[in-house]
C-alpha cells in the first residue's frame, strides 16, 4: 500500500526482475494469478527503492560539495581581508635657489630656420620664481621603492611636442611600459632623439607628424633635435610611479605613496641633484623643502 523505507530497500543484487515462467490460468483459479502479479508487485517497489536511494545519495553528494565549496570560498574571503593593506600618504614639497640673484635662461643666437624658430631661443636651463626664488623643472623620485609596494597600474602616455622650436614639455617622469607620442607642431622639419636609458631617433618632417615609441627600460633619457641643437628635454622613467616635476613655482607633490621611510632624489640639469630623507605616514602628508645653491 505504501512504498518501502528506504532502510528496507534491497541490496542491487536482488534488484532483478522475476523469472519468467509459463503461467497457467483456468477461469476460477485466482491463486496463481494473486501469486505472479504479487511478485510483479514486489520488483516494482524494490526498482522504485533502488531508484530513491541513488537519487539520496546523488542529493548527498550535491550538498557535500556545495558545502565545502561555500567553506572554501569563506576561507579564501578570509585569507584576502587577511592581508594587511597598506597606509598610503603625500609627499609635498617646494625647492628654492638659495642666491643673491635670480639665475636666468641661457640664450642662444639661432641661424637655423630663422623666419620660423626666431633669432635667438632659451635653452630653458632655469625656469626661477622671481617671488621667492622657486625653482621649476626639477624632477623629484623616490628611491628604492620595494617591488611589493609598487601598485599596479595602466602605463601612461606622453606626449613630447616639438612647438615654436622647443620640446614641450621640457622635464617629464613616466613609469617603464609607458608610451612617449614624438608630435610636430611646427612646419618644419624636426627631430626627437632620445639618448640615455632610452635610445631612439625619429625624423618629424612636417606638422601634424607623430611617432609612438614605448620606454622599456629605467633611467634618465636626454632628448634633442638635431636640426636645432638649442632644444632639449630631460625624462625621467622609473619603475615605480612615485615621481613628480616641480611647477614653475617650484612646488610638487606625490601622490598614494606607501607608508614607509624613503630617500627622496631632487634633479635638475644645472643645479645638479640632491638627496633627502622621507618619512611617510598613512593618511598624512610629509613636507619637503629643498634648496639649491648655484
Amino acid at each position: 500500500m505504501f512504498p518501502a523505507p528506504l532502510s528496507a530497500c534491497p541490496e542491487r543484487g536482488s534488484d532483478r526482475p522475476p523469472r519468467a515462467e509459463p503461467f497457467n490460468w483456468t477461469p476460477g483459479d485466482f491463486t496463481g494469478a494473486t501469486n505472479y502479479c504479487g511478485r510483479m508487485v514486489g520488483f516494482i517497489v524494490r526498482s522504485a527503492c533502488v531508484s530513491l536511494r541513488c537519487t539520496a545519495r546523488l542529493v548527498a553528494s550535491l550538498t557535500l560539495a556545495l558545502a565545502l565549496g561555500c567553506q572554501t570560498d569563506t576561507e579564501s574571503h578570509r585569507d584576502a581581508s587577511s592581508v594587511p593593506s597598506v597606509e598610503t600618504g603625500t609627499v609635498e614639497g617646494v625647492v628654492r635657489i638659495v642666491a643673491e640673484a635670480i639665475p636666468e635662461s641661457t640664450r642662444v643666437r639661432n641661424t637655423t630656420d630663422p623666419e620660423l624658430c626666431g633669432e635667438s631661443q632659451s635653452l630653458e636651463d632655469f625656469l626661477v620664481s622671481a617671488v621667492d626664488g622657486g625653482v621649476g623643472n626639477v624632477i623629484v623620485a623616490l628611491l628604492d621603492v620595494p617591488p611589493d609596494r609598487i601598485p599596479a597600474r595602466p602605463a601612461e602616455r606622453l606626449v613630447l611636442d616639438n612647438r615654436d622650436c622647443r620640446f614641450v614639455p621640457h622635464a617629464a617622469v613616466l613609469t617603464v611600459g609607458s608610451t612617449i607620442v614624438a608630435t610636430n607642431s611646427d612646419a618644419v622639419l624636426h627631430t626627437e632623439h632620445f639618448y640615455g636609458a632610452h635610445s631612439i631617433n625619429m625624423a618629424l618632417p612636417s606638422k601634424d607628424v607623430s611617432i609612438d615609441t614605448v620606454v622599456t627600460e629605467d633611467g634618465m633619457v636626454i632628448v634633442k633635435c638635431d636640426i636645432h641643437g638649442w632644444m632639449q628635454a630631460f625624462i625621467r622613467v622609473d619603475a615605480h610611479p612615485f615621481h613628480a616635476v616641480s611647477d614653475a613655482a617650484g612646488v610638487f607633490r606625490i601622490l598614494d605613496v606607501p607608508a614607509g621611510t624613503y630617500q627622496l632624489e631632487l634633479w635638475h640639469e644645472k643645479l645638479g641633484q640632491q638627496r633627502v630623507p622621507v618619512e611617510v605616514e598613512g593618511g598624512r602628508t610629509a613636507i619637503v623643502e629643498a634648496r639649491f645653491s648655484p
